[in-house]
């Protein structure tokens, strides 16, 4: 079937209720050994068309499993307790599931407080404060809070900058900030889809974007980060996008999301490689 322009990608249903699965693995490899971050979580998320014209996404968080042999048991509850915090939200979004705003941020703020009181009960010192006072400052804003909800491991695999309407052979770009490609470092990434890379299938809807380092913007923190860690690196070497490819799989009535991989490969010379897969999935009720 050929495209029929313009196209709007959206979630566009009166009301439904979805199960996602959701996994993160991360793949870090420093001179040749590899280390492997595992986090899946399920979504239940309820969908509302309100009489403003918005949506409502009711979005709850479950079985949260965190693999990771270099945490302990320990470290594993605090982040856990810690992410708990937004297991469950309420988000307003327009048509084409742009957030608009967070729908009692109060409710929250009061989750933290008493997880807080819990954790530094057992979690002490002047680094676990530094923490605390910075949970707190960050959720008396909600507009960090909601940037910080369309980052891929929170809900930014439903919610999505690549919704929109699409005019024939017209390209679309966003950036994106990533701090997971090393330690103490901050990297922005260009992405973009064109309308040509969808295709069609039956009643499925496929779009693919990909993304590329736009400067050599924040570099330095790269090879400061690769001296402190005495990782050997080539003056010619430079932080490095061998691969970024995501993927959309939805269906074609509705525009819902079925499923959304993406796949990320970094590299800063041959003595440092990380590989970032993000992948969400509708799965059923018994499925779970």
């Amino acid at each position: 079937m050929e495209p029929v322009f313009p196209i709007d990608v959206k979630l566009n249903l009166h009301e439904g209720k979805k199960f996602y699965r959701y996994t993160y693995n991360e793949y870090t490899t420093v001179n040749g050994q590899t280390h492997r971050s595992e986090l899946n979580k399920n979504f239940h998320v309820t969908l509302k068309l309100l009489e403003t014209g918005t949506f409502e996404y009711h979005i709850e968080i479950f079985d949260r499993v965190h693999r990771d042999k270099e945490l302990s048991l320990s470290e594993k509850d605090f982040l856990d307790q810690i992410a708990a915090i937004n297991n469950d939200v309420v988000l307003i979004t327009d048509e084409y599931g742009k957030l608009k705003n967070l729908q009692g941020l109060s409710v929250l703020q009061d989750k933290l407080e008493k997880t807080v009181e819990k954790l530094s009960r057992s979690f002490v010192g002047r680094q676990a404060e530094d923490f605390y006072q910075f949970l707190k400052t960050f959720y008396q804003k909600e507009n960090l809070v909601c940037r910080d909800f369309l980052r891929n491991n929170h809900f930014g695999m439903i919610l999505h900058k690549f919704y929109g309407r699409y005019e024939q052979e017209n390209e679309v770009k966003h950036s994106v900030r990533y701090r997971n490609f090393m330690t103490n470092t901050v990297i922005d990434i260009d992405e973009s889809i064109q309308t040509e890379a969808m295709r069609y299938d039956d009643e499925l809807l496929l779009l693919q974007y990909t993304g590329h380092i736009p400067s050599d913007k924040n570099w330095e923190m790269f090879y400061g980060e690769m001296r402190r860690k005495e990782i050997a690196y080539r003056e010619a070497d430079v932080p490095k996008l061998d691969k970024y490819k995501g993927q959309m799989l939805l269906d074609f009535e509705t525009k819902q999301v079925l499923e959304h991989k993406l796949t990320i490969e970094f590299s800063l010379g041959e003595n440092y490689q990380k590989k970032i897969i993000y992948h969400i999935k509708e799965i059923s009720h018994e499925e779970l």
